[in-house]
């Protein structure tokens, strides 16, 4: 990495200027965070008294979709207009733009094709047409501004947050007055066409910001953009299945019930993941790409800083669920819903590990190397897989949540011989934060708080 040359009063004022940045950036993504899940979870819990738990399964299996078709859409547009210099150049954005525009309308037809063989696979005639309709959010989202990664670059947070709140709040509304007087599935599927709606809108409008967008297909940017972001593309696909293939299987596996009962879990236990990835989205990854020229000291000694303070943030939400989850689950759902606490628990469990490694990775973005960060993604892939097949073959449906729970565990690892050429690695912090929360797991299994019984 070559640092950029300033002297030391300019290097000083511009860390102070970053840290400024990071810090608001940071409150205002967990403000935003905070209100926007409190809004789900609230909605959740009360259309839980007004569905089923099949329905939850359902929308598992489509929501899983959906975060597919959102995930390809980027391919990784974002991480190229915050890394790269031309970041801000109007035939940049604007051929970035063009290129998510054409994606979106691939992926809606992508979405009628799956639809067919994934309901076969789960044997529910009803997903069709929930996955086609569904499939249309794609189309929206690709007409996004790409002037919204312009925020992010700056650290320019506030008025995304503002929209994040407002599209939550709105879509949230909608899904229960929907519930309300109709009480179906489609009430869910409403809820994400509106969150989509208002941010297209809002896009083009109060947040277009100094490049209004048309379509564009300058060359050089296509190559800048491919170039960096073929790598990002696989590794988008891969974490697309990291994060719902458990889904897709289970459904198959051990029908929409149980399905629904895990999906409420894995929503529990991934707050504390979702606010961390959040906040390493919009503030860390930008921050490290903004540290790493001012050069490779400067960024291993911020880089520790911000690691401490997130571990020290999002592990002991994820400690609280692990001793007390079945209790949680039993205070917002009614009996129903009880055997998702044993699952909350393996899976809050298991995301201590996944805690730690979010806490790393952003950093191969940050300093161009998107091809480690695309082997990351494979790992942690591979590890997934492995895990619920050997899971289930020793353990049935159990073992089949408890492998999908140890799948970071083992990617640790070889994340760490990914990020050694950047000597950002810091044993000692990874070491007390995996000894406190096996410590925590110990205790859970010790004082029988519900895992075991489950279990047996």
């Amino acid at each position: 990495m070559n640092a950029v040359n300033h002297t030391p009063q300019d290097k000083a004022s511009v860390l102070d200027r970053l840290k400024k940045l990071a810090v608001t950036g940071s409150l205002l993504s967990i403000f935003g965070f905070g209100s926007i899940m409190l809004m789900r979870l609230g909605g959740n819990v009360i259309v839980a008294g007004w569905l089923y738990p099949e329905a939850f399964g359902l929308m598992a299996v489509v929501n899983a979709l959906m975060m597919g078709l959102a995930m390809f859409s980027d391919v990784g547009l974002r991480p190229s207009i915050v890394q790269n210099k031309r970041g801000e150049e109007a035939d940049f954005l604007r051929t970035a733009w063009t290129i998510q525009v054409a994606r979106g309308f691939i992926l809606a037809l992508f979405s009628v094709g799956l639809a067919f063989p994934i309901a076969a696979i789960n044997n529910e005639p009803q997903l069709i047409p929930l996955i086609i309709v569904t499939g249309l959010s794609s189309i929206f989202m690709g007409f996004n501004s790409t002037y919204l990664f312009v925020y992010s670059r700056h650290l320019e947070l506030r008025n995304m947050v503002i929209l994040d709140i407002i599209a939550a709040f709105l879509s949230t509304a909608v899904m229960l007055i929907w519930a309300y007087f109709y009480p179906t599935i489609w009430a869910l599927v409403s809820s994400a066409f509106v969150n989509a709606i208002v941010r297209l809108v809002a896009s083009h409008t109060v947040l277009a910001g100094k490049v209004p967008m048309r379509f564009a297909w300058e060359k050089q940017s296509v190559h800048e953009l491919i170039h960096f972001g073929k790598w990002i593309f696989i590794s988008t696909a891969l974490g697309f299945l990291l994060m719902r293939l458990d889904v897709f299987v289970l459904g198959s596996i051990a029908g929409m019930a149980t399905l629904g009962l895990y999906s409420i879990a894995k929503t529990l236990s991934r707050i504390s993941i979702e606010a961390l990835m959040k906040l390493s989205d919009m503030v860390m990854f930008p921050l490290y790409s903004r540290l790493k020229e001012q050069g490779a000291d400067t960024l291993r000694e911020k880089m520790f800083k911000a690691r401490a303070l997130l571990l020290a943030l999002f592990l002991p939400p994820l400690w609280l669920l692990i001793l007390d989850g079945q209790w949680i689950v039993d205070l917002l759902y009614d009996d129903r819903y009880q055997f998702a606490g044993w699952i909350l628990q393996v899976l809050a469990a298991g995301a201590t590990a996944t805690v730690i490694i979010t806490s790393i990775y952003p950093v191969l973005l940050a300093v161009g190397d998107s091809f480690r960060n695309m082997l990351n993604s494979i790992t942690r892939f591979i590890m997934q897989v492995l895990g619920m097949v050997i899971g289930y073959y020793l353990g049935g449906v159990e073992g089949f949540i408890i492998g999908v729970a140890m799948g970071d565990l083992f990617t640790y690892v070889v994340l760490v011989f990914l990020i050694r050429p950047y000597n950002v690695w810091f044993p000692w912090l990874d070491f007390a934060a995996f000894a406190s929360s096996f410590a925590v797991i110990w205790l859970a299994f010790v004082a029988n708080v519900g895992i075991l019984s489950w279990i047996a």
